[in-house]
């Protein structure tokens, strides 16, 4: 992989991980037609729903690139160890933090009894229950177990093995599979690692800023589309988005290259990783922090806090990786991934 595609594979997580912050920080489902500014913090706030919904599946797209960019047989169990310490332990250790405080420590703050028995306390840890955003690394560890298979299905079908991901996403338009489950990723890390294993070329060469502008502008049309429509989720023209939107963040992407500093590229690459697995605590602590504040029962008041969380969640988030990365970094490769 050439390092100019690496740098945007870089900007690209970073920019994914700050779309994902706006997707939890949303105050959507609080909101209530019958009270003054609904239509106004609903257009707002599902405008960045709509643009941070086509993070994830990017994030699906750029796995199964990268796993396949030097994959072999001869690697796979360096690949699995490897794999231990930037997704199972971080998987673990956020998922056993929201558990110690959702379930032993939030319930007798707000008068409860603490509920737990020895199988609940193991199915939250292993499914993540308290930390539900994390269904997305299980996904992955399947994938990255089952790559052989994938690897072999590359090799002997050869660039014929397109029309999987293709036929599944054709299935899928009828029964459409739960959002956060491993269907839905799987033509998505199919197409990833086919691009990458056929090296197919993905970077734009003529006029790349032009192609990012026309992508961002195709984005955002479809966010104001969506919103004004009310477009639901589990809807056909919805589902194609999510499939269609890597391809329109990834030429999208150039927009924004500029704004980041070479020297630092894979100091970025790092904080995004920390950004997914932190954001939830610093979004939710926010949320709560501002509730015993802000009446949420206002269409206003849940708009304004939408920006202010937002704004707060990637300030801390961005401060709390430097100072991880500058002054612990043993504890960060353990939090964020090594």
């Amino acid at each position: 992989m050439n390092k100019s595609l690496s740098n945007k594979i870089y900007y690209l997580t970073f920019a994914l991980a700050i779309g994902v912050i706006l997707l939890h920080a949303s105050y959507l489902e609080c909101l209530n037609p019958a009270l003054d500014g609904y239509d106004f913090s609903y257009i707002v706030q599902r405008l960045f729903l709509v643009i941070g919904d086509a993070c994830v599946p990017t994030f699906f797209v750029i796995s199964g690139y990268l796993l396949f960019t030097k994959f072999t047989l001869k690697d796979y169990p360096r690949m699995l160890l490897g794999k231990l310490f930037s997704l199972v332990i971080p998987y673990f250790i956020w998922s056993i933090a929201a558990f110690i405080f959702m379930d032993l420590i939030y319930p007798p703050m707000n008068g409860a009894a603490i509920d737990v028995s020895f199988k609940s306390v193991v199915v939250d840890i292993l499914l993540a229950n308290e930390y539900p955003h994390l269904w997305f690394i299980r996904p992955l560890l399947v994938y990255f177990i089952c790559s052989p298979l994938l690897y072999f299905i590359l090799k002997y079908l050869k660039k014929w093995s397109i029309l999987i991901p293709i036929g599944l996403f054709f299935v899928y338009m009828f029964f459409r599979p739960v959002y956060g489950g491993i269907l839905l990723c799987i033509p998505l890390f199919f197409v990833g690692s086919y691009l990458s294993y056929f090296k197919v070329q993905i970077t734009n060469q003529f006029k790349p800023r032009l192609f990012g502008i026309i992508a961002l502008l195709i984005l955002l049309s479809l966010s104001v589309v969506f919103t004004l429509t009310h477009t639901e989720f589990e809807d056909y023209a919805y589902y194609c988005y999510r499939f269609i939107s890597p391809l329109i963040v990834w030429i999208a992407i150039d927009v924004i290259k500029p704004l980041f500093k070479k020297e630092n590229i894979l100091d970025i690459f790092k904080t995004s990783a920390f950004i997914y697995f932190s954001h939830l605590f610093i979004v939710n602590g926010l949320k709560v922090l501002f509730e015993m504040f802000v009446n949420i029962d206002s269409n206003y008041n849940c708009a304004l806090l939408f920006f202010i969380i937002s704004a707060l969640s990637i300030g801390i988030d961005l401060c709390v990786t430097y100072l991880l990365m500058r002054f612990a970094k043993p504890v960060y490769k353990f939090l964020g991934g090594r």
